[in-house]
């Protein structure tokens, strides 16, 4: 592969935006697909003078687990969490953070801390766009306000590294946050760009299964029979937890739709992989194997009752830990050390669908003809069982991926969706 355009033409492209910061004559673009609903790389043919660097930094086609996860001070080592240091469940002590927030406001809190004690000069984040509310956008927060501001899970598309171009340009030390895929990215970066490494001091990752594309936000959208264009601000978590989507209309209304917990609730319809990117589909790293630290919802059976939010954590770095450390004795955050048992019962089926059931779906994508990405170690493993998750998988990807069927999916309540899911948790079983 000569320039990204190989890679997106692949279909291996994860839109994470780290071509775009690198490419060192601003040949590369990220532009919106409308009708597929994701970000796809442009490539001013011009300007390009196919230095190669472009694919040398993406994580789209190629990523080695084992050879990045060296630089961690980690002491132990698991197939389903890479390598980690200790577990913890915490949640930050301010309330107003940690109710706002997307579980625990333990990200939003430790960027603050990290802020306001001087150990960084700016983060890494997501918003939404004012004038664009359904599309996310990258930006380096420098006050507390700004990083308030970004808390909250956007499940749509997020071309987060384009924000490293900044980076590169300001003086100062800056923290990440990202999804896997994004901390993929920044790593293979970091080799190529020392100065980059120098720069950034702490890498965030957030637990993922996979991403949602645009096409299932306007979906739910259409449900609700809410024009997009009447849609003034949308937030997919926050005010309690596990949190609701909220959407607010020109007109001043706002309307409330839980995550989970609920027979009108809208996860059901993403966790059962309808608006999922099949590239979603051949990533093994559900716990963000290559960050400082690695956070999630603690989907815990003791933790049920929970209705603010607790984080569930991983440390890989003794930078990361003990920054978590001195959080909990300034009374910032409420932190508990938990053995690795639990994050993997916290995100048990996630697991299953990144670990166990990896290598079905890749031999079944190279039976079929199409290229995968290449994970150090590699993924091999086959089952019967896999084989009827993956069936149920593509055929979802599938079928949301078709106007006419998403027509019709419109019209099914969102009761069914929640049955469905539970279609594929049977499934799990097996």
């Amino acid at each position: 592969m000569e320039t990204v355009s190989d890679i997106r033409d692949s279909g291996l492209c994860t839109q994470c935006g780290t071509c775009i910061a690198l490419c060192p004559f601003n040949a590369i673009k990220m532009i919106k697909s409308n009708s597929k609903g994701v970000y796809l790389p442009l490539i001013d043919k011009e300007a390009c003078k196919n230095c190669g660097l472009c694919v040398k930094c993406c994580p789209g086609h190629f990523v080695d687990l084992k050879e990045l996860g060296k630089f961690f001070d980690s002491q132990h080592s698991d197939i389903y969490l890479g390598r980690y240091l200790s577990c913890w469940v915490a949640h930050a002590n301010d309330y107003k953070i940690r109710y706002n927030s997307a579980s625990g406001g333990i990200v939003t809190q430790l960027l603050v801390f990290m802020l306001e004690k001087g150990l960084i000069d700016g983060a890494l984040v997501i918003k939404m766009k004012e004038d664009r509310p359904l599309e996310p956008l990258p930006f380096i927060a420098k006050t507390k306000q700004e990083i308030i501001y970004a808390s909250k899970s956007k499940y749509c598309p997020v071309p987060a590294n384009i924000a490293l171009k900044k980076v590169l340009k300001e003086d100062g030390r800056f923290a990440v946050v990202g999804l896997p895929c994004h901390i993929h990215g920044i790593r293979k970066a970091e080799l190529l760009n020392p100065e980059l490494r120098k720069k950034i001091v702490l890498h965030v990752s957030l637990m993922c299964s996979h991403m949602v594309n645009f096409l299932g936000t306007e979906f739910i959208l259409n449900k609700l029979h809410i024009p997009k264009e009447q849609v003034s601000s949308l937030s997919y978590r926050g005010k309690g937890w596990p949190g609701a989507m909220k959407i607010k209309l020109e007109n001043k209304c706002s309307i409330r739709l839980p995550l989970v917990g609920s027979w009108n609730s809208y996860w059901s319809i993403f966790s059962s992989f309808f608006f999922i990117p099949t590239r979603c589909t051949l990533c093994p790293d559900q716990t963000g194997e290559l960050a400082d630290i690695s956070l999630g919802d603690a989907w815990l059976p003791e933790l049920k009752s929970d209705k603010v939010g607790k984080s569930i954590i991983i440390t890989r770095t003794r930078a990361a830990e003990n920054m978590l450390l001195n959080m909990a004795s300034s009374k910032v955050i409420s932190l508990v050390a938990v053995p690795p048992q639990k994050v993997k019962q916290s995100q048990q089926i996630n697991l299953k669908f990144k670990k166990d059931d990896l290598g079905t779906r890749l031999t079944l994508a190279r039976f079929f003809g199409k290229q995968t990405p290449i994970f150090i170690p590699s993924q091999r493993s086959w089952s019967f069982a896999a084989f009827l998750r993956a069936f149920y998988i593509y055929f979802n990807i599938k079928v949301s991926s078709s106007k006419s069927m998403r027509d019709l999916l419109s019209f099914l309540p969102f009761p069914f969706f929640r049955l469905y899911f539970g279609l594929y948790k049977l499934l799990c079983l097996a």
